[in-house]
């Protein structure tokens, strides 16, 4: 008996002597580390206009921004006068990438001869660039030639649904914004849910054209009813009512500029709101946009010039405003339904009935607000903890 103690007891002392060891053991192993690379990045012109301004095709002074996946590092950069940007240290990832840089109306009277204003040079593909610690040869960001930032653009999306209320999500909405420092009108503007592709089995992503759609709405008005102030926001409500009444974690929204009503539908309609004009919706009871991913554009046309193929209504990309995406993980670019010449990239990340929603990232307030509007949404986009309707996340005072 006491051999089979003895025994147990030995044993127990080798266990014991062996844990610690290989706890001493990982104690002294290094603490591993992000592996980083050099990065050299060439802001290369594909519309021969640096070549005009400067007899090379490296674009001076263009802003490089980028942003990767998976720990959220961001970094800027300027490209030098040969188009040339560098980093000695970047964390291996795959990062979202943008570069631009506007035109001048002197640059603009040398390169087409008419001295426009509103012009840049942007990169118009997916912005993705893997970088490894293995690999280090110098990527280059092709840019074109692009209208610049759009005077009214879509400012906050929220779909998802609030906290705390069972499967509540009437509280969905749209909401622009006015950069400029004029009164612009909402007359006429269109908005559209982009059609996905993936419901079909065609690629419409890659139509070098037209924006396909089933859902589209109308601000109505005869082009001067509807004026939105410079630094105004308008939000376009699925339901114009106080949503808290209903889910105490939601917003009130009977106050806003517009609603989306069915009037052959069990829909509510707040007769103080004026009503979006629905153009065509295939399906639902009401005004519908994803609640995890979606895309949807603003257009100004009328109605009638309007193409119809296979069920689905054509926007001509020469008519849209603006555009945005939002993916359940945005770092999936290969899923995107909206051009990359609308939308070079996609926000989101968010999921049901958690009450987010996704604003566009305010870059300055030196006496007017400006919006961040480089065509790229996993970078001009920031999500918030909660919605905010015909105001910014950076201004909540009293909110």
């Amino acid at each position: 008996m006491k051999l089979k103690v003895s025994f147990l007891i030995l044993s127990i002392g080798a266990l014991l002597f062996l844990g610690c060891e290989r706890i001493m053991n990982v104690e002294k192993e290094p603490a591993t580390m992000e592996r980083t690379v050099p990065l050299k990045i060439m802001v290369k012109d594909e519309s021969g206009s640096m070549q005009k301004l400067f007899g090379h095709e490296g674009v001076p002074g263009a802003e490089i921004y980028m942003k990767s996946n998976m720990l959220g590092l961001e970094y800027h950069l300027v490209s030098d006068s040969n188009g040339i940007a560098e980093i000695d240290d970047i964390i291996s990832d795959s990062y979202l990438i943008t570069a631009t840089r506007p035109l001048t109306e002197t640059e603009m009277l040398t390169i087409s001869g008419v001295a426009t204003g509103n012009y840049r040079l942007t990169n118009t593909t997916k912005g993705v660039v893997t970088l490894r610690a293995d690999v280090t040869e110098p990527v280059e960001l092709p840019v074109n030639i692009v209208v610049g930032g759009s005077p009214i653009v879509i400012s906050e999306i929220y779909g998802c649904g609030p906290r705390g209320s069972g499967l509540y999500f009437h509280d969905k909405y749209l909401e622009l914004y006015n950069q400029t420092d004029s009164t612009l009108y909402l007359d006429g503007i269109m908005v559209a849910v982009v059609y996905a592709s993936s419901y079909s089995g065609h690629n419409f992503v890659d139509d070098p054209e037209f924006i396909h759609s089933k859902n589209i709405w109308m601000i109505p008005g005869n082009g001067t009813d509807h004026p939105l102030e410079p630094g105004a926001f308008a939000v376009l409500a699925e339901d114009a009512i106080d949503h808290r009444i209903n889910a105490p974690n939601s917003v009130d929204q009977s106050g806003v500029r517009f609603e989306f009503y069915k009037k052959d539908a069990p829909d509510i309609d707040n007769p103080n709101v004026p009503n979006m004009k629905r153009i065509y919706q295939e399906w639902g009871n009401d005004w519908l946009i994803g609640g995890e991913g979606d895309a949807l554009v603003i257009a100004k046309m009328h109605p009638a010039e309007l193409q119809l193929r296979d069920e689905r209504f054509l926007i001509p990309y020469t008519k849209i405003i603006d555009g945005v995406e939002y993916l359940s993980d945005p770092t999936q670019l290969q899923k995107k339904t909206l051009s990359p010449l609308i939308d070079a990239g996609a926000t989101g990340g968010i999921e049901f009935y958690t009450g987010k929603s996704m604003e566009r990232i305010m870059i300055s307030s030196d006496g007017r607000k400006v919006l961040k509007d480089d065509n790229n949404s996993s970078l001009d986009f920031a999500i918030t903890n909660h919605p905010t309707p015909e105001y910014h996340y950076t201004n909540t005072a009293g909110r």
